[in-house]
Parts: C-alpha cells; sequence; structure tokens
C-alpha cells in the first residue's frame, strides 16, 4: 500500500523529474547490491553508488570494479540496462531544456513573479519605453503582451514574452496581471481610430476585472473614447494624437522647440518630475512657495487644481491646500 501512495505521489509531478526520481533509484539500488556482494571492493553503499554512477555515465575512471563472477555478472547486467537509461534520461532532459525555451520564446510560458510592469502591444512606442525602463530600472521585470508577435523579439534583453489576445482572461493571467505593479496598454498602429480604441478599452477592462488595483496607463487616439477610458477604469490616459499636435503647433512658432522638449523629457530622470501635495503650503503664495522649495533644491514650475495645470502663475498666485505643485528633484 505505501509503494502505490508512493508511486501515484510521484505521477503527479512532470515526467522529467519522475525519470530523474527513478534513475536515482536505480543508481542507489545498484550501489546497495554492489556493496552486499562485493563489501571488500566496495566497503560503504556510497562507494557502490559511486562505481553506479561512474559506469551508467560511461567514464569508467577505473579505480573500482567487481572481483567476482557475480559482482561481474551483476556489473554486466547494469552496463547493458543502466548505461542506457541513463543516456536516455540525460537526452530527455537536454530534450525538454530545448523544449521549453522554444516555449518561452515563442510565448507559450505564463509569467510567475510579482510587482512587474506589462506593457500590451508591440510597436515602436512599447519598444522605447522597454528600452528607457530598462536603463533607468533594470531591476523591474519587465512583461511584454501581444498577439500578432510570432517570437519574443526582446528575449535577448530578459523580457518575457506572452501572446495571445489582451482581451482575454487566459492571456492577462498568463502575464500574471494578478500581481503586476503597472499595465500599459498602447495603441495599434495598424487599424483605424476607433478600432484601436475600442480594443484599448476592451483590454482596459479586462486587466480591471482581473486586478481592479493595478494603475493602468493606455494610450487613447481619439478625444471622443477618453470619457470611455476613464469609465473603464483607467487611471491615467495619453492622449497621443493631442500630444504630437501640440508639440508640432509649437514648433510652428518657435523652430526647433520639439528636439528641446524631447531633450528635457530624455534628460530627467524617473520620478524627478513629479507632482507633491500642496497641503502644508495652504494659503501661501506662489513665490513664498517656490523659494521655500528652492532652499530644498526642488524647482517648482506650476500648479494643478483639480483638472486645470497653471504654468509658472504669477509670483502673488495663492496656493491652496487641495492643489498639487509641479515640480522638478535637483
Amino acid at each position: 500500500m505505501r509503494l502505490r501512495n508512493l508511486v501515484y505521489y510521484i505521477s503527479r509531478y512532470p515526467p522529467i523529474l519522475q525519470l530523474g526520481v527513478l534513475t536515482a533509484l536505480i543508481l542507489i539500488s545498484m550501489g546497495f547490491i554492489m556493496h552486499l556482494v562485493e563489501p571488500d571492493m566496495f566497503p560503504t553503499v556510497f562507494d557502490g553508488v559511486w562505481f553506479a554512477i561512474v559506469t551508467a555515465s560511461t567514464i569508467g575512471y577505473g579505480d573500482a570494479s567487481p572481483e567476482s563472477v557475480k559482482g561481474k555478472a551483476i556489473a554486466i547486467v547494469f552496463i547493458m540496462f543502466g548505461a542506457g537509461f541513463m543516456t536516455f534520461y540525460m537526452a530527455k532532459l537536454a530534450s525538454t531544456f530545448v523544449v521549453k525555451q522554444g516555449s518561452i520564446g515563442r510565448g507559450e510560458r505564463g509569467y510567475t513573479r510579482s510587482n512587474h510592469v506589462v506593457i500590451i502591444g508591440w510597436n515602436s512606442r512599447s519598444r522605447y519605453t522597454i528600452s528607457d525602463l530598462l536603463a533607468n530600472q533594470p531591476e523591474r521585470s519587465i512583461v511584454l503582451v501581444d498577439q500578432s508577435l510570432t517570437e519574443n523579439p526582446l528575449q535577448k534583453e530578459g523580457i518575457h514574452f506572452v501572446k495571445g489576445n489582451p482581451g482575454e482572461d487566459r492571456t492577462l493571467k498568463n502575464a500574471n496581471v494578478e500581481e503586476a505593479h503597472t499595465v500599459l496598454i498602447t495603441a495599434d498602429q495598424y487599424k483605424s481610430e476607433l478600432e484601436v480604441d475600442m480594443q484599448t478599452i476592451l483590454t482596459l477592462l479586462t486587466v480591471k476585472g482581473i486586478n481592479p488595483t493595478v494603475y493602468t496607463i493606455v494610450e487613447i487616439l481619439s478625444p471622443e473614447q477618453i470619457v470611455n477610458a476613464e469609465r473603464a477604469g483607467a487611471d491615467e490616459i495619453i492622449e497621443s494624437a493631442h500630444l504630437l499636435s501640440t508639440v508640432m503647433t509649437n514648433s510652428v512658432f518657435s523652430h526647433g522647440i520639439s528636439t528641446t522638449l524631447l531633450e528635457i523629457l530624455t534628460h530627467l530622470k524617473p520620478n524627478q518630475i513629479d507632482f507633491m501635495s500642496a497641503e502644508a503650503f495652504s494659503d501661501d503664495s506662489f513665490c513664498d512657495v517656490a523659494q521655500s522649495l528652492n532652499e530644498r533644491d526642488i524647482l517648482m514650475i506650476g500648479v494643478k487644481r483639480g483638472k486645470e495645470l497653471v504654468m509658472n502663475p504669477s509670483p502673488s498666485f495663492i496656493i491652496q491646500s487641495d492643489d498639487y505643485l509641479l515640480v522638478i528633484h535637483t
């Protein structure tokens, strides 16, 4: 009954592990038999196991070998079957490793760690985002989710790839969205704006359905769909078309400003530009608060009041307790 329970317990594990346990049992059994048959040559069970491993692996050091007819007969049987079994196990082990690596490259393996960033959609924007994240926060794991790719485009960089439709629970659970730190949903550049935004909102709903508390950043192309993204629970919305058109407009009036803006954003480190609560500066003027923060090596450049951002207000501008200060940490 115990043997049956042991077999049942082992059968629940992967075949490669079952083969490993069986191989270990054969080697230990052979070592024990050789110790019993030739105690002078193999004074301990360990010596017998050593002989079994050396023989099965076809190394054959020759430091110990059976001398009796019985011992040699047992060794012959073991060489015929044990060595072949060991070779089969090593080949199976190598084959399993190759298959596993192939499945990882094809995005068929789920991600099991936590506190990672999930980026949905493969395009030039997600490529640059991943590159910047790796440069500024290399310890943060990144999972790329995409349906169109056939293999991981960033396997050398250590990015985990999950292939599948991001609008399905199975795909996002394979990316372990339940334990993710942030989810970034990018827009598909090969579809119409409405179709892209609808897919983005559907993906957002799926993400929030699995993990309602995860911070989500979504890229929306059409201004009319921003309200739907807010209803779906987006924590932050990037209106890429509006952002790009604003830069273009400023470039018309100030030639070369687009390059300067890009250089400013590129040189700013993550968390260097941030919002901080203005509760401690309630009823103070912008000038006084700016001077106070400057003494702490913090540059204040604007004030966010509700949904409105006031850039570089007048010195007499009064700060309210529920405002947020746009600052740059030096």
